[in-house]
C-alpha cells in the first residue's frame, strides 16, 4: 500500500485523486466522477484495482428467461442449456455477438409475430439456438431446411444473413439485410437496416486485422467505412429512439477510428463522457483508441491532461517510447486549458508535473500554501494530496500528520477518507508514532492498515503492549504477539522470549499465526533437542552448540526460511520505513556458521552444523536459509570437513554432494 508507485512496478494501482501514477482509466474516470456522470463504487480499497473500479455486476442468468421464452415456441430447455454452454467459449469480434443473449429479441419477435405458425416458430426458433456459440463454415448449420414462402420466410432469410455475416461473407449478408430492410416496419426491418452498417464496418476493416487482433489502419477500406457512416445515418434518421439507437451513435465512434479521424473521435468521447452514465467501457476504449500512442497529439484538454499525467510518472526502462514531461512542453498547452476554461486543471499540471518530474517538493508547498477559491472538488482534493505527499517527502512529519488530520475532518468521500487514512499511518509511522496510531482515539482501525505496521514497523514494547490490550481485535492481538516471539527469537532476545512467552495465554486463539511452533517438537533426523523452553534459556546464557542448532532446526521445520510475516514492503510503502525492532535480523545458517567455527564444540553438534550448512544450498547452490552468499570453495570446504573430520557421524553418510 503506498501513495505512489515506481518504475519496478508493471501493475498500475488507482487512487482517488489526479495521480501520474494512475492508470489512465482511473484519471478519466476521475473527471468523469466529477462531472457526475460516472460514480466510484462505494467500498473502495486503497489503493484500488481497475477490476475494483469496474467490478463485474452481478446479474441473473438470462438461461431461465430464455428457456421459458423457448418453451413457448415449442423449443426443449435441453436445447437452450446447449447453447448456453457454447456461448460461454471463446467468441472474438463479430462472432462475439453470437451469444445467447442476443437470441433474445428474435425469439421475441417470433412470439409475437401471430401470423406465424407453431411449427414455423418451432424451426426458426431452434435454428437460432443451433447457431448459438458457432462461427466457422464446418460447424455452423446449413440452415437448407427453412421455410422459403409465407410468413416464416423473412425470419428465415434473417438467419441466413446472420450466418453469413459470422462467416465474413458479407456479399451474402448484404444482399439478404437490404432485401429484409425494405420491408413493411417491424423488428425484422429496424434490424436488418441496423446490421446493414454493421456489415459495412465488418467490410472495411476485415483486411486491416491480423490474426491477432492488431489493425493497420492502412489498409482499411475507405469506401465501405464510407458507406457503414451512411448506413448508420439512416438507421438513425428512420429510427432515432430504435433498439439499436445507442449501439449505433456508438460505431460513429468506430468509423472514425477506422478512418484515422482523430479530431472526429475525440469530439465523440467528449460528447458520450457528457452522458449519464458513462460505462466504464469507454475508458476502455479510450485508452485502447486514442491515447495508446506517446507521440500522438491530444486535441481536447480532458484527453491532454490525462496524458500528461501519463508521461509524469517514473518511466521504466521497458518503456522507451515514453518521454517525461517538460514544463516547457506543459506551457505551449495553457492556451488551450484557457480557450476551454480548463485553467484550473493547467495549474494543477504544473503542480504535479513541479512534484512527480522536477521533483521540486518546495516548490510544490509554495504553489499550494493558497487554495483557489470555487476549484472543482477532483482539483481541491489532489491538490492537498500533493502538498501532503510534499510534507512527507521533506521528513517534515508534524506538519504532514496535522496536515492529513485537518483533511480528514472535512468533506471527504470514502475512498479519499481511506487514502487519507493510508497517509496518516505512513506519516505515523515514518516519524515513529505508532503508539499514537494503535491508541484508542486514532480513527485509524482499518486492519490493513495495522497489519503492516505490526509485522515490519513495530518495536518490542508496543507488540508487547498491544498483545495483552483486550480492546483490540483478537487477529491483532495474535500478530502483535507472533511477530513478538518470532522477532525476539530470530533477533537473539532469547531472555525477552522467555518472558514474552508468558504472555501466550487461553484467550489467544491460533489464527492467523500457528503458535504452536514455540512448544517441543520432534526430531525426524535423530538429533536430539530439548524442549524450546530450556533451549532458548541455554542461549540466554551463552552461544551453547547444541541450542543454536535446535533452533535452527526450529526454523526449518517452521518453514520460516521464508519469513512468516511475509516479505518487508518496499521503501515507499506502508511498513517500509526502518524496522523499530531491535537486533540484526538472523536466519538458521549464521546458527549452523556459528556452530561450524567453534572448533570446540562437540563432535555431534558440529557434524550436523555442517550437514545443515551444507544442505541450505540444496539443488541451486543459492542460500534459502538466510541471506549470506558462501564462495562454493568454502561450501566444498564445510563438505571435505564433514567427510574427513566427521566421516563416520551419520550426518557424513548422508550426505553424498555439496553444491
Amino acid at each position: 500500500m503506498s501513495l505512489q508507485l515506481d518504475e519496478g512496478q508493471c501493475g498500475l494501482t488507482g487512487l482517488p485523486f489526479l495521480s501520474a501514477d494512475n492508470d489512465t482509466r482511473v484519471n478519466l474516470a476521475l473527471l468523469a466522477e466529477a462531472d457526475g456522470h460516472f460514480l466510484l463504487p462505494s467500498a473502495l480499497p486503497v489503493p484500488f484495482s481497475l477490476d475494483q473500479l469496474n467490478p463485474e455486476v452481478e446479474t441473473v442468468a438470462p438461461t431461465e428467461r430464455l428457456t421459458a421464452l423457448a418453451q413457448s415456441l415449442g423449443v426443449t430447455p435441453a436445447a437452450v442449456s446447449e447453447a448456453d454452454t457454447r456461448s460461454q467459449g471463446w467468441l472474438a469480434g463479430r462472432c462475439s455477438l453470437n451469444r445467447l443473449t442476443t437470441t433474445e429479441p428474435f425469439l421475441t419477435a417470433l412470439q409475437q409475430d401471430g401470423a406465424l405458425s407453431a411449427a414455423d416458430r418451432l424451426s426458426l426458433a431452434q435454428a437460432r439456438l443451433a447457431m448459438v456459440g458457432l462461427c466457422q463454415a464446418d460447424t455452423l448449420p446449413g440452415l437448407q431446411d427453412l421455410p422459403s414462402e409465407g410468413a416464416a420466410a423473412p425470419y428465415a432469410d434473417y438467419l441466413r444473413g446472420a450466418r453469413a455475416f459470422y462467416l465474413a461473407d458479407f456479399d451474402e449478408a448484404d444482399r439478404r439485410f437490404a432485401t429484409l430492410a425494405a420491408q413493411p416496419a417491424g423488428w425484422l426491418a429496424q434490424t436488418a437496416r441496423y446490421l446493414l452498417a454493421r456489415v459495412a464496418i465488418n467490410r472495411a476493416q476485415v483486411s486491416a486485422a491480423d490474426e491477432y487482433g492488431f489493425y493497420d489502419l492502412s489498409r482499411v477500406d475507405k469506401a465501405a467505412l464510407q458507406q457503414a457512416g451512411e448506413r448508420l445515418d439512416a438507421y438513425l434518421a428512420e429510427y432515432p429512439q430504435g433498439l439499436y439507437a445507442d449501439s449505433a451513435r456508438g460505431l460513429y465512434r468506430r468509423v472514425a477510428w477506422l478512418m484515422g479521424d482523430d479530431g472526429a473521435l475525440t469530439q465523440q468521447y467528449l460528447s458520450r463522457l457528457q452522458q449519464s452514465p458513462v460505462p466504464f467501457s469507454l475508458f476502455d476504449e479510450i485508452d485502447n483508441k486514442l491515447l495508446a500512442a506517446p507521440d500522438k497529439p491530444m486535441a481536447a484538454p480532458p484527453f491532454i491532461l490525462v496524458q500528461d499525467l501519463r508521461l509524469m510518472r517514473a518511466i521504466s526502462e521497458w518503456e522507451t517510447r515514453w518521454q517525461p514531461l517538460h514544463s516547457e512542453q506543459l506551457a505551449t498547452q495553457q492556451a488551450e486549458f484557457a480557450a476551454a476554461g480548463w485553467q484550473a486543471y493547467w495549474d494543477y499540471l504544473q503542480l504535479a508535473q513541479r512534484y512527480y518530474v522536477q521533483k521540486d517538493l518546495a516548490g510544490v508547498l509554495s504553489l499550494t500554501a493558497q487554495t483557489p477559491a470555487d476549484l472543482p472538488a477532483v482539483l481541491q482534493f489532489s491538490r492537498q494530496v500533493l502538498r501532503g505527499m510534499a510534507l512527507m517527502g521533506l521528513g517534515r512529519w508534524p506538519e504532514a500528520e496535522q496536515h492529513w488530520r485537518q483533511l480528514r475532518q472535512g468533506r471527504v468521500s470514502e475512498a479519499q477518507g481511506k487514502l487519507l487514512d493510508l497517509a496518516l499511518a505512513m506519516t505515523l509511522e515514518r516519524a515513529d508514532q505508532l503508539d499514537n496510531l494503535f491508541a484508542a482515539d486514532s480513527g485509524l482501525t482499518d486492519p490493513r492498515l495495522r497489519e503492516p505496521l505490526l509485522r515490519f514497523s513495530a518495536a518490542a514494547p508496543l507488540l508487547r503492549q498491544l498483545a495483552q490490550n483486550k480492546q483490540l481485535p483478537r487477529e491483532q492481538r495474535n500478530t502483535a504477539l507472533f511477530t513478538l516471539l518470532y522477532k525476539d527469537l530470530t533477533r537473539g532476545h532469547y531472555a525477552d522470549f522467555l518472558q514474552d512467552k508468558l504472555l501466550m495465554g487461553p484467550a489467544l486463539g491460533q489464527e492467523p499465526f500457528t503458535f504452536t511452533a514455540f512448544g517441543k517438537l520432534p526430531r525426524p533426523d535423530g538429533y536430539a533437542c530439548p524442549a524450546l523452553d530450556e533451549t532458548v534459556a541455554s542461549l540466554a546464557k551463552a552461544a551453547n552448540p547444541r541450542a543454536l542448532n535446535c533452533l535452527g532446526d526450529l526454523v526449518l521445520q517452521q518453514g520460516w526460511d521464508d519469513s512468516p510475516l511475509g516479505d518487508k514492503p518496499d521503501q515507499g510503502e506502508l511498513g517500509g520505513a526502518p524496522d523499530r525492532f531491535a537486533g540484526q535480523v538472523q536466519g538458521r545458517l549464521s546458527w549452523y556458521r556459528q556452530v561450524i567455527a567453534d572448533t570446540q564444540a562437540p563432535a555431534e553438534d558440529r557434524s550436523y552444523a555442517l550437514y545443515r550448512a551444507i544442505n541450505c544450498f540444496a539443488s541451486s547452490g543459492y542460500n534459502h536459509c538466510g541471506s549470506e552468499e558462501i564462495a562454493k570453495a568454502e561450501r566444498k570446504a564445510w563438505f571435505q570437513t564433514l567427510k574427513g573430520t566427521y566421516g563416520k557421524t551419520p550426518w557424513a553418510a548422508k550426505q553424498k554432494y555439496y553444491w
